[in-house]
């Protein structure tokens, strides 16, 4: 009976410090979305810009070093996020690798328009770059470039999103003038890494998804900076 209540007790405890007490998140703008309060680290080291959707069961992990997710970014269930790493040092057994000597890493930047899919596993060094999709259960080990789709562990680029005149129109809709890329931008980039590689995007959008659309932009107050 002694042993039960121990355990059920430590339960209780692993429940409100994953769950309960890093999970203050009145920081954060009520644009940002939160499914399940996922955050399992300190909320401090968190950096969510406006328009951001986390689901549920993602977590978070880090000592000290900062996560960053920019707007128009969503980040599907069971995400694992680790923005350092531990050396391995002689004379230091791995239990005390709490610690934290000769711990490394710089963070994780997830910029702007990614979408992360579920149980997806992003590593130190590694950043998304805008636009991105990263398929579920990739495992990213290193920086993605703007727009890639990438899949698998480690992830590779497997595709693109848009086409360089998709993305010239979608960046007129969702960003001002002074934030969009430029074309010339967009060939330097497509030449490098894109080049004979499929475009998984759309520019068709229904008249009835075009009412649901315009609807949710003025629910959260996303602008459409084509129209300004």
């Amino acid at each position: 009976m002694i042993s039960f209540l121990k355990s059920l007790k430590r339960s209780f405890i692993t429940i409100y410090r994953q769950y309960i007490h890093n999970c203050d998140t009145s920081q954060y703008d009520k644009r940002v979305i939160q499914l399940g309060c996922p955050l399992s680290v300190d909320p401090r080291l968190i950096q969510l810009d406006d328009y951001t959707r986390i689901q549920d069961d993602v977590k978070i992990i880090s000592h000290n070093l900062p996560v960053k997710i920019k707007k128009y970014t969503a980040i599907a269930s069971g995400c694992l996020i680790i923005p350092g790493t531990h050396i391995p040092t002689v004379g230091i057994p791995q239990f005390l690798s709490i610690a934290h000597i000769n711990d490394s890493g710089t963070g994780i930047t997830i910029n702007e328009d990614c979408w992360i899919g579920a149980e997806c596993v992003l590593l130190n060094k590694c950043e998304i770059g805008r636009g991105a999709v990263v398929g579920a259960r990739s495992v990213v080990t290193k920086p993605i470039p703007p727009y890639a789709v990438v899949a698998g562990s480690p992830a590779k680029i497997i595709a693109v999103k848009f086409t360089i005149g998709q993305v010239l129109e979608h960046e007129k809709i969702i960003y001002p003038p002074n934030e969009r890329m430029s074309e010339r931008e967009l060939k330097e980039l497509y030449d490098k890494y894109y080049t004979g590689l499929r475009s998984i995007g759309t520019s068709d959008i229904s008249d009835i998804d075009i009412v649901k659309l315009n609807n949710s932009r003025k629910e959260f107050g996303i602008k459409d900076y084509s129209k300004l």
